[in-house]
């Protein structure tokens, strides 16, 4: 066979090969699926992402290792770190606006209060409310380090507002940081205040518990708050930390202090 005609079969048979559709395997499939189901979760309650969106969530929940991961790596990965440069600021202004709007703070006392955003505070926040994003960032060799968890907290917050705009990242940013705002004021600090009165009083024990409720894609916190095992609030919510806040808010008004 000639040389030529050789050469023609070859490029006639990778161009069909390129007309294949490539389908996602499992593990991308699986990788969908728990990007998805994060995004799905409560307090970000987005159900609805589209497929050419989906990319943009995953690259945010990558980290630098993973992306760079191998000598010589098969497949090529976004890692989230313009994304994280994005995020802070996003994260920062949502913030700094809400206590510029809500309270009444000097410049120096809004740039204390605004610390709560520091790598260490951020991953604490994403460990204690069952974010998820410790478990799904991707990552090589490495432990999820507050660094590493934080960085992905807000770059997946810069692929919010990339994807769906200020307000939305707005929302999601205050009802993460709901109780830690609402600790700016001490009036509001209806969970500190309830503790400090019943300390104070000698009331007993101050006990919450929770129970989740409404559909697993958007379900719908109950808290009950008990002093001395007798109850005395109740509040629904969001998150725990925003039910908990209106439990305390109901139990101090039933005992005369709000």
């Amino acid at each position: 066979m000639k040389l030529s005609t050789i050469w023609t079969k070859f490029r006639i048979g990778g161009l069909c090969r390129r007309r294949l559709p490539r389908r996602p395997g499992p593990a991308a499939l699986d990788r969908e699926a728990e990007v998805r189901a994060l995004l799905a979760h409560p307090p970000f309650g987005i159900t609805d992402v589209a497929d050419t969106a989906l990319p943009l969530y995953d690259r945010a929940l990558t980290h630098c290792s993973y992306a760079n991961g191998g000598e010589y790596p098969t497949t090529t990965f976004e890692d989230n770190e313009r994304l994280e440069f994005l995020g802070n600021y996003v994260l920062d202004f949502v913030i700094a606006d809400h206590l510029y709007g809500e309270y009444d703070l000097s410049p120096g006392e809004m740039n204390r209060r605004l610390q709560v955003t520091r790598n260490t505070k951020l991953a604490e926040i994403v460990r204690q409310q069952g974010l998820g994003i410790d478990g799904a960032v991707r990552r090589r060799g490495l432990a999820p380090t507050d660094s590493i968890v934080a960085d992905a907290f807000e770059a997946l917050i810069g692929a919010i507002y990339l994807d769906r705009g200020l307000d939305v990242a707005r929302d999601v940013v205050l009802a993460i940081f709901e109780e830690e705002i609402a600790e700016c004021d001490t009036h509001r600090n209806y969970r500190g205040r309830l503790q400090e009165y019943v300390a104070r009083e000698n009331l007993g024990e101050l006990e919450y518990t929770f129970r989740q409720t409404g559909p697993g894609n958007c379900p719908v916190w109950a808290a009950r708050v008990a002093v001395g095992g007798v109850p005395f609030g109740e509040g629904r919510a969001k998150t725990k930390q925003g039910a908990a806040m209106l439990a305390a808010k109901e139990a101090l008004g039933r005992l005369g202090e709000e």
